[in-house]
């Protein structure tokens, strides 16, 4: 999340989803990491709009001391053991990347799951493709690098949210509080799978 675009529509469809999700009791404990790489210039009343748009407390706002250039530092500092939210500026990397604080990668994500059943939500930003063809290239990317992790995507028109987690059962719910909220339009908009590991297959369904 850059200062610059904080308040645009995105903003407000995040907040929606966490809302559902929240009204439906399926997030436990969520604390959401705007994952700023110019956070130093962030000000209390950005981090106050930044919770209301995703309807958060700004309590479940992390902040940081260390930036996302050291990486290893930087993700030490999330302590927060219940569910997380991510909002890098592009999302999570499936290559070589120019400029690696607007990513997330699959070993850091790896290392948030850890061996708890909390979803790890992380925002994608989409461009010159579709959304689908940008969850398949995730999905893909994190199958070859992570083991035993299932995901659920919210795919939009233009930009989608993904949901990880070692527990499929929990992804489930929240795949099923999408599909009812949107009814017979799920069909385009809700997936769900598990990515195996590079010694193992994946599933997936509508």
């Amino acid at each position: 999340m850059n200062r610059k675009y904080l308040g645009d529509a995105l903003d407000h469809w995040k907040g929606s989803l966490f809302e559902l999700l929240r009204e439906s009791q399926l997030l436990h404990d969520l604390a959401v990491d705007p994952m700023a790489a110019d956070w130093i210039h962030w000000r209390p009343e950005d981090v106050a709009a930044f919770a209301r748009l995703l309807r958060v407390n700004e309590s479940q706002v992390i902040s940081h001391k260390a930036g996302l250039t050291d990486r290893r530092k930087y993700f030490s500092e999330i302590e927060h053991s219940g569910d997380l939210f991510l909002d890098p500026d592009v999302g999570i990397a499936t290559g070589r990347v120019k400029n690696m604080s607007q990513y997330i990668t699959p070993a850091e994500i790896e290392s948030l799951a850890g061996r708890s059943d909390r979803p790890v939500a992380i925002y994608q930003h989409v461009r010159g493709k579709t959304t689908a063809k940008r969850v398949d290239e995730v999905c893909f990317c994190l199958k070859g690098a992570v083991n035993g992790l299932h995901w659920v995507s919210y795919e939009s028109a233009t930009v989608p949210m993904m949901f990880l987690s070692r527990s499929d059962s929990r992804l489930a719910e929240v795949a099923s509080a999408f599909r009812r909220l949107l009814g017979d339009h799920a069909g385009t908009r809700i997936r769900m799978s598990m990515c195996a590991g590079p010694s193992g297959s994946s599933r997936s369904g509508v």
